[in-house]
This record gives structure tokens, C-alpha cells and sequence, in this order.
């Protein structure tokens, strides 16, 4: 499993398991894209003024930090790479950090992905500078949470801007492998902004991918079932999670294992479904004694006046939902097939294409 999670009050940084048949060591130690001779304790690769620390976690610390030749503030994950030198691990991060520069400089330019700034070694330090953006949308959930949910209209507006930079991830042949709220970043004008690409992959090589990847709750169920022969819609299972705790205001699965999240998605949703995908195998499934989805009664339409109570969803925002909450991830809606749905055309949006 990817260890990718929250970290101080503001910040999501990755830290990273084992990518897919990559080892970006060389690259990554011949590409400094920021550098500079100033010694200083208080300068990242010489360009960078560090401010104040704002996360630690794993290998890795983000610092707030000015730009000191735009002025930009900017926010820099770090790690220490002579404090692991003989350290596999500390290897494996290193790596990860290429990767992630790699992936962020292809989705250089879409407004729903953070922006890369700078990247580099220095002094022992391996460090990526990308846009000071602001809040994870996991700390915006939590402010609201007990205030009111999330309205049809507000979820589709940021369901709109996930399913963008997440459609141009995969159409540039990118997986993000650990979408969850924890790994996006809220503006001060509302925009969603996807970040920590540490365990995104190429898919140009194809299958066998790592099944080590993702966080519990938002991990779809091929990899619950331990496929490694999977493809981009494991990240559209992860944002249709995400429609569904936005909408309801608090997650739908609590398993506390892999066997736990998975018996509660088929009791939800079904054993139907999964059984009709070709990678299933026909072993005893936990739980699941109901054939078919009942995730209709979890999200009623709002003309069932009986359910009040219940978080409301139109019909054609239903579709969406379940679409990208099939467990055949052969019948599940790709990130640019979910943005074609009717629900994205009966408002106007302001939003990038994928």
C-alpha cells in the first residue's frame, strides 16, 4: 500500500512505495533544474528561502518558502538523501521523488493539477518546489463537516475539475494510484488542485503494475482482490469514493482492513458485478450476501420526499456515481468518459478540457 497522508494541518506530501519496474536514481541525480552556491541552512538549492515548516512525514519535510528570484511563495517537499545513503529505502524514495518530477512535468500547464516550479539536489538534499496552493480538500471536508454537506451543484463543480486533471493523467498514459481527499489542494477561489504524484506510474510498459499502492478506503476492488493487471480506472473508482463521501459528508467504508473495505463495497454495491469481470477468480468473497447494488438508497433522488434525511442526488448524477463506482473495472467510466455524461453539460463550468 502507498503511504501517502496528511500531515500537519495544511499539507499532503507522498511518501512513496516501490514503483513499477522504474528506477529514476540516474536521472534524478543528473537533473537540477534549481541551483546554487548560497551554503545558507535557511536556502534550498540556493534560490529558495525557507520560511517556516509546514509537514513532515515518512522520509520527507514541506517547507514554506520564497522564491527569491520571483518573489513566488512556494511550497518544498525535501528529503535528506545522504542521511539514507546506505539505506535501500531512502533509495526508493529518491526515486519516487524523480517520478514524481517526471509526472508533474508532463501535466505541466492543466489548472486542476499543481504546478512544478523547480526540482533538483542540493547539499544532500533532494527537493521539488511546486505552487503554494493551500488547505487539502480533506481539511476543507473537516471544517464542514458537521456544518451542513456538500450540494449536488458543488460536488459536480469539483467533481468536474478532479475528473479534468485526472483525464489528462491518464491521456498523457499516467495512473495517479492514490487519489483521495488528503491528495488535493483547495485554492482560495475553490479550485481543486491534484498533488502528490509519488506513485503515479507510466502505463507505456504495461501490466504487471505494483499492488502496493493507494490508501485503504479508496483502493478499488481489483486491487482488494490483489490484481496487478489493472488500468486508469482504479483512479476513477478512488474520485467516485470521493463523490460519495462529498456528497454524504463523511466516507462510506470504515474497514479496517483489506478484507473489512471489501466486504463492506459488496455488501453496497453487490457480488454481481465483480463476478462478471474476467480477473475474477472464483474464490469465496466476504461478505456480500446482496446480489445487486443498493446504492440508490444511500443517495435517494430528490423527489423520493420520504428520504429527507438522506443526501440527495438527481438521476443523472446518480449515473455518474455508480458508473464510476463499478466494481468490473471493464464497466467502470474512465476520468474523460464520466466528463462526457449529461450531468457535466446541464450547467456551464468553468473548467480546462482533459
Amino acid at each position: 500500500m502507498g503511504w501517502s497522508e496528511v500531515i500537519g494541518n495544511d499539507v499532503a506530501t507522498a511518501t512513496p512505495a516501490v514503483r513499477n519496474r522504474v528506477d529514476r536514481r540516474d536521472e534524478w541525480g543528473q537533473r537540477t533544474t534549481a541551483t546554487g552556491g548560497d551554503s545558507s541552512k535557511s536556502a534550498i538549492g540556493g534560490r529558495f528561502q525557507r520560511l517556516d515548516e509546514i509537514g513532515a512525514g515518512g522520509f520527507g519535510v514541506v517547507y514554506r518558502a520564497r522564491d527569491r528570484h520571483t518573489g513566488e511563495i512556494v511550497a518544498i517537499k525535501c528529503l535528506r538523501t545522504n542521511k539514507y545513503a546506505h539505506d535501500d529505502s531512502g533509495d526508493r524514495y529518491l526515486s519516487a521523488f524523480a517520478g514524481e518530477v517526471s509526472a508533474l512535468e508532463k501535466c505541466s500547464g492543466h489548472p486542476s493539477i499543481v504546478q512544478l516550479r523547480a526540482s533538483g539536489q542540493h547539499d544532500g538534499e533532494a527537493f521539488i518546489a511546486m505552487e503554494f496552493v493551500g488547505p487539502t480538500l480533506r481539511n476543507v471536508m473537516k471544517r464542514i463537516r458537521f456544518g451542513r454537506r456538500h450540494t449536488e451543484l458543488e460536488v459536480r463543480l469539483m467533481m468536474r475539475q478532479l475528473l479534468t486533471g485526472v483525464g489528462r493523467m491518464n491521456r498523457l498514459g499516467l495512473m495517479h494510484r492514490d487519489l483521495k481527499p488528503g491528495n488535493v489542494l483547495v485554492d482560495d477561489r475553490k479550485n481543486l488542485k491534484i498533488c502528490d504524484l509519488g506513485l503515479s506510474c507510466s502505463m507505456a510498459d504495461g501490466p504487471p503494475y505494483s499492488n502496493h499502492i493507494g490508501t485503504r478506503g479508496y483502493r478499488a476492488p481489483e486491487l482488494l482482490l490483489g490484481s496487478t493487471n489493472y488500468d486508469e480506472r482504479i483512479d476513477s473508482w478512488s474520485l467516485g469514493v470521493m463523490m460519495a463521501e462529498l456528497l454524504a459528508g463523511h466516507h462510506p467504508f470504515y474497514g479496517k482492513t483489506d478484507t473489512d473495505h471489501l466486504s463492506e463495497i459488496l455488501d453496497l454495491l453487490g457480488t454481481s458485478d465483480i463476478k462478471e469481470w474476467p480477473g475474477y477468480d472464483g474464490r469465496q468473497l466476504p461478505g456480500g450476501w446482496a446480489l445487486h447494488s443498493s446504492l440508490r438508497s444511500m443517495f435517494p433522488c430528490p423527489a423520493d420526499a420520504r428520504r429527507r434525511c438522506r443526501p440527495q442526488l438527481s438521476e443523472a448524477g446518480f449515473e455518474v456515481l455508480s458508473g464510476l463506482l463499478r466494481c468490473n473495472p471493464e464497466k467502470r467510466l474512465t476520468a474523460r468518459g464520466a466528463l462526457r455524461h449529461r450531468w457535466f453539460k446541464e450547467t456551464n463550468f468553468r473548467a480546462a478540457k482533459c
